[in-house]
């Protein structure tokens, strides 16, 4: 059944001394939306808002911590699957999905948050990836085959090899890392598995992803393990990369019947249960740019944050 979360202060406290290092959770808030059918959130890049998305990815909204409002910008379908921010946090750049028939087609667009214009960067596109923020004003995404690149601070296409920032994409299950103009196909477990959520390091030095029925792992960009996570899904860096934020979820082979956030050690030495509850059931985590806060979504279509602190 959906119900309204109210502020759940100080719900417990877990720890763990890993490297030096001590996360607690100090505070358990969250967001009063009226609607309970929200999920997939994500800050901005200065962590004074939260996005997310409806069930479905169908649209976004935008919740401001400081006044507690929330905010639409806008109704399309797709909009909510991996929306990216650029860097001052100014815009949103995701994707648009369309029916034609049995066809599907997209387009990627970018929103200012101000006065939610929307300008497109390519329209009704046959197999369109999402976007990878790859730095200060330069996004690159797939059409077809061919990896594009688009300079947003100028509005215009750009050079995908002049792109020298590494970044990756699953492309026919398997893990392709771009760098320095050059393409490199890996498949670390061969034809085991799917390869799913797969992220570079903050310093895009390490890959993460998961292999289903296989696990979670830290690789290096040549596909060397440096870390088995074990049952680790959804996993998100720390903006540090010193940390692994993820969700251990069971079901019963129809729906979701249960799920927890916890965080890992980039090394897999050391875990921590960031929430342990029975009446709720907690996905898809994110941090926050100071590390000072993880989100997440409820099975009941609710957006919760925990308040953590990180101390030596």
């Amino acid at each position: 059944m959906k119900r309204r979360w109210l502020l759940i202060s100080i719900l417990f406290v877990f720890s763990v001394a890993g490297f030096g290092q001590q996360i607690k959770v100090l505070e358990t808030v969250a967001i009063p939306s009226g609607n309970n059918d929200f999920m997939a959130p994500r800050f901005s890049p200065d962590g004074s808002k939260i996005l997310f998305t409806k069930s479905g990815f169908h649209g976004l909204w935008l919740y401001d911590l400081s006044d507690k409002s929330i905010t639409q910008l806008n109704d399309y379908t797709g909009a909510g699957y991996e929306p990216v921010f650029t860097s001052d946090g100014k815009q949103v750049i995701f994707k648009i999905d369309e029916y034609s028939g049995m066809k599907k087609y997209s387009s990627l667009a970018i929103q200012a948050l101000n006065d939610k214009n929307i300008t497109y960067i390519a329209r009704k596109i046959r197999y369109l990836s999402n976007v990878r923020w790859v730095n200060n004003h330069t996004a690159v995404y797939r059409d077809g085959n061919e990896v594009k690149a688009y300079n947003v601070a100028r509005n215009e296409s750009a050079k995908s090899n002049s792109v020298t920032t590494p970044y990756v994409f699953i492309e026919d299950n398997r893990i392709v890392v771009y760098r320095d103009g050059k393409r490199k196909t890996l498949q670390p477990f061969g034809e085991k598995g799917n390869y799913i959520w797969l992220s570079l390091s903050p310093d895009n030095s390490r890959l993460l992803f998961t292999v289903t029925g296989e696990g979670t792992f830290v690789t290096d960009l040549e596909g060397n393990v440096l870390a088995d996570l074990g049952s680790a899904n959804a996993p998100k860096w720390s903006p540090d990369g010193k940390w692994i934020v993820y969700m251990v979820d069971e079901d019963d082979g129809h729906t979701m019947t249960a799920s927890d956030i916890w965080a890992v050690s980039s090394d897999g030495q050391k875990r921590v249960q960031l929430t342990k509850t029975t009446d709720r059931i907690e996905m898809y985590p994110c941090w926050s740019p100071a590390m000072d806060k993880i989100a997440f979504d409820t099975f009941d279509g609710n957006i919760v944050y925990l308040k953590i602190e990180i101390s030596n």
